[in-house]
C-alpha cells in the first residue's frame, strides 16, 4: 500500500523549507490534482462541484472547461500560467490549513479555515494576477510566467481597474504577501505587505452593500394567505388536526374535510404509485393529479411557512430531522443547528421558536417524511424505488430552485413579475415585518442566532449591510429596526398619506395644521419626519393600524376601555389606521367571516359578520 505524504510542519512553513508533495491530501482532494473537492457529495455541506470545490484548471485555461455552466458566472478572462497556480496552491494550504500563521485571519476552533474562504481569497488573486497578465503583455509586451515576474509598479496600476470589492482585494493581495506566505513560494515577490499599505495606490471606489431587499408587504400577505389555504386544505384531506385557529377554521371549510376518501387516495398514492390514473379515479374518487398537486402545493407552502417565520438559513435547512420539534418553558421550538461560524461538527442542539402556524406546517412535513421514509424534513416529497439510498435533504440552491418554479405557477395576479426571489429574502423580510411591528432587538437577534461578538464589535461590511442597512450602524438589525420605523412614521405623518377608522378624519386634520402651521411641506416635511425616526419617535401600534391619543396629557376622562390592549376598536376615535393596513384589513375581514361561516351560535354569527362588516367600510374608506 503507497503512503500518503502529509501536511508541511509548521516549523518548516516559519522557516520556510516547506515541502508540498502532489500526493498530500488537501480537503477531499490530492495537492497535485486540478480540482481540490472541499466535501464529499454525501456530505450535508456539499453544494455541488463547482461550488465545494476549487478549480484550479480554470485559471489557466478560463473559467468553464471544468464546469461549462460557470462560464456565464465570470466576468474576469483566467490566463494564470501554472506555475502561479503551483504559487497560489500553496498560498491555499497555508491559509486553509494553517490559518494562525496569517495574521489578521480567523481560524476555527479545530485550527483550520472554512474551504469556501480559502476558495474566495484564491479566486480574488487568479481575477487580479490574470488582469495584470493581460495588461503586462499588451501595454509593456511583458511575458509574465511566475508570480514573481510581476513589478509592483504593475499591479499598482491594475489595482484600480479591478471591478469588486476593494476591501476583498486588500486582504486577498495582503495573503499573498504575507512573510510566511512568501517564504515559501517558488520565488519571493517584487513586494511586500507594506507596499500593499501604501497610500499611493489607488483602490477601487467602495460601493454601498445594499443587501438583499425584503419582499414587499403584498408579496409577504400574499405568501402567508396561500400557504396557509394550502397547508389547510391539505390537513382536511389527511384528516390532520390544525393548531392555528385559522388554518382550523379553513380547514373545516374545505371541500376536502372529513372525506374518508381522500385520507385513502393520499395514502395510495405512495403505496400503488403505479396504479393507472382511470383506476385510481373511480376507486377513490380522486384524480392521481389531484392529489399530486395537493401534495406538491402544502409541502411547498410548509417549507416556505417555516422559512418565512422562524428565519432560519437556507444552509440550515438541512439539520431539520423529523421529531425535531421540542417543548421547554411552556414554548416549542424547532431542533436544528447554526452552521455560520460554527464548527461542522457542531450537533443540534439550537431551537427556533414556533408558532401554531409553523407547528402546522410541521405537521404538514412529518405527514409527507414519514411516507417517503426520508428523515429529512426539507425533502422532496416523493421517491421512487431506484432512490431508496437517496434519502437527503434538499440542497440549498436546489430549494431555491424549487421555490421559484412553485412561485411561477401560483403567482397568477403576478405579486413577483419581474422580482429576483432568493430564499435569504424571507428570513430578511421576518426581520422588516417584527421591526414593524415594534419587536425589540434583542428577540429579532436570538431567533436570528446573531448572539455573538457582533455586539462587542463593529461588523464588516458585509454584516453591515445585511438586507439593505446602512453600514455606519452598528448591527444590521438596529438599521432594519430604523428603516422601519422611518416608514412607519412616513404612513403616519406623510403628506400624502391616505387612512380609515374612527380617528382618520381628526387625525388627518390635526397633522396638516401642524406642518401647515410651521411651513413644512415636501421635501421640508419627509426630512421633519425622518429626524423623527431618527429622534426615536414611536407609534403605539394596534392590531391594524395606530392610537393616535396621546396619553401623557392629562384628561379628566376615565381611560379609555382599550387600554393595555392592542385589539383596538376600528372605530374608535383616537383610532387610525393607515394605507399599509389595507391588506391586513382584507385577510381580518376573511377571518371574521370564515369564523362567521363555522359558527353555529347564532348570537356569535352575528358578531363575527357585524365586524366583517365594519371592516369592510374601512376597507372601502380606504381605495
Amino acid at each position: 500500500m503507497t503512503s500518503t505524504a502529509a501536511l508541511p510542519k509548521v516549523a518548516d512553513i516559519i522557516d520556510g523549507h516547506a515541502v508540498f508533495h502532489d500526493d498530500m491530501p488537501v480537503w477531499e482532494g490530492i495537492f497535485g490534482e486540478e480540482c481540490w473537492p472541499f466535501f464529499k457529495p454525501d456530505s450535508p455541506f456539499f453544494r455541488g462541484h463547482l461550488t465545494s470545490s476549487i478549480s484550479w484548471r480554470d485559471f489557466v485555461d478560463g473559467r468553464g472547461h471544468t464546469h461549462p455552466n460557470s462560464i456565464a458566472r465570470s466576468k474576469y478572462a483566467f490566463c494564470l500560467t501554472p506555475e502561479i497556480v503551483y504559487d497560489l496552491k500553496i498560498v491555499a494550504v497555508i491559509y486553509g490549513q494553517f490559518p494562525k500563521l496569517i495574521k489578521h485571519s480567523h481560524a476555527r476552533k479545530d485550527g483550520q479555515l472554512a474551504p469556501i474562504t480559502v476558495k474566495a481569497r484564491i479566486d480574488i488573486l487568479a481575477k487580479i494576477l490574470s488582469i495584470a497578465i493581460i495588461t503586462g503583455k499588451k501595454k509593456y509586451n511583458l511575458d509574465i510566467k511566475r508570480t514573481s515576474d510581476i513589478p509592483f509598479s504593475l499591479l499598482k496600476e491594475v489595482i484600480p481597474t479591478y471591478s469588486g470589492r476593494p476591501q476583498e482585494l486588500k486582504r486577498a493581495l495582503k495573503l499573498l504577501s504575507d512573510p510566511m506566505v512568501q517564504r515559501n513560494l517558488s520565488a519571493p515577490l517584487q513586494w511586500g505587505q507594506p507596499d500593499i499599505e501604501q497610500s499611493s495606490i489607488a483602490w477601487p471606489q467602495s460601493s454601498d452593500i445594499v443587501g438583499t431587499p425584503t419582499l414587499l408587504d403584498t408579496q409577504f400577505l400574499f405568501l402567508l394567505t396561500h400557504c396557509i389555504a394550502a397547508i389547510a386544505k391539505f390537513m382536511a384531506a389527511a384528516g390532520l388536526v390544525a393548531h392555528d385557529s385559522e388554518c382550523r377554521a379553513l380547514s373545516e371549510l374545505s371541500d376536502w374535510y372529513k372525506k374518508p376518501k381522500a385520507a385513502r387516495a393520499i395514502d395510495a398514492y405512495y403505496k400503488n404509485g403505479r396504479l393507472d390514473n382511470p383506476t385510481f379515479s373511480n376507486k377513490y374518487g380522486y384524480s392521481r393529479r389531484e392529489i399530486r398537486e395537493l401534495i406538491g402545493d402544502a409541502h411547498i407552502s410548509a417549507m416556505v411557512l417555516v422559512l418565512l417565520l422562524t428565519g432560519i438559513r437556507r444552509s440550515e435547512t438541512q439539520f431539520f430531522m423529523r421529531d425535531c420539534l421540542a417543548e421547554e418553558f411552556g414554548y416549542h421550538f424547532f431542533r436544528s443547528k447554526v452552521v455560520k461560524h460554527r464548527p461542522r461538527d457542531t450537533p443540534i442542539s439550537e431551537g427556533w421558536l414556533a408558532i401554531d402556524l409553523t407547528k402546522d406546517a410541521y405537521d404538514v412535513l412529518m405527514f409527507v417524511t414519514k411516507k417517503t421514509g426520508c428523515p429529512h424534513l426539507f425533502s422532496a416529497p416523493w421517491r421512487k424505488e431506484k432512490d431508496v439510498a437517496k434519502l437527503h435533504a434538499y440542497r440549498p440552491a436546489s430549494l431555491n430552485l424549487i421555490i421559484i418554479r412553485w412561485l411561477e405557477r401560483i403567482d397568477i395576479d403576478e405579486f413577483f413579475l419581474g422580482w429576483t426571489f432568493s430564499v435569504h429574502q424571507l428570513r430578511e423580510t421576518l426581520v422588516s415585518q417584527l421591526a414593524k411591528q415594534q419587536v425589540g432587538l434583542p428577540f429579532i437577534s436570538m431567533q436570528l442566532k446573531h448572539f455573538n461578538s457582533r455586539f462587542n464589535s463593529m461588523p464588516n461590511a458585509v454584516t453591515a449591510g445585511y438586507g439593505q442597512y446602512r453600514k455606519q450602524l452598528m448591527t444590521s438589525v438596529s438599521n432594519r429596526l430604523a428603516l422601519e420605523r422611518e416608514a412607519a412614521l412616513f404612513d403616519v405623518y406623510g403628506e400624502d398619506a391616505k387612512f380609515a377608522g374612527g380617528g382618520a378624519a381628526e387625525h388627518k386634520a390635526r397633522i396638516d395644521t401642524f406642518f401647515s402651521g410651521t411651513g413644512l411641506y415636501g421635501k421640508d416635511r419627509e426630512r421633519y419626519i425622518k429626524e423623527m425616526a431618527q429622534r426615536g419617535v414611536k407609534l403605539m401600534p394596534t392590531s391594524i393600524g395606530h392610537c393616535a391619543k396621546n396619553f401623557l396629557v392629562a384628561t379628566t376622562d376615565a381611560p379609555p376601555p382599550c387600554y393595555g390592549d392592542y385589539h383596538c376598536d376600528p372605530n374608535c376615535t383616537s383610532h387610525v389606521i393607515t394605507a399599509r393596513s389595507a391588506e391586513v384589513l382584507i385577510m381580518r375581514r376573511e377571518f371574521a367571516h370564515n369564523e362567521a361561516l363555522c359558527e353555529t351560535n347564532s348570537d356569535y354569527k352575528v358578531i363575527w359578520l357585524g365586524l366583517a362588516n365594519e371592516l369592510d367600510k374601512h376597507i372601502r374608506s380606504l381605495r
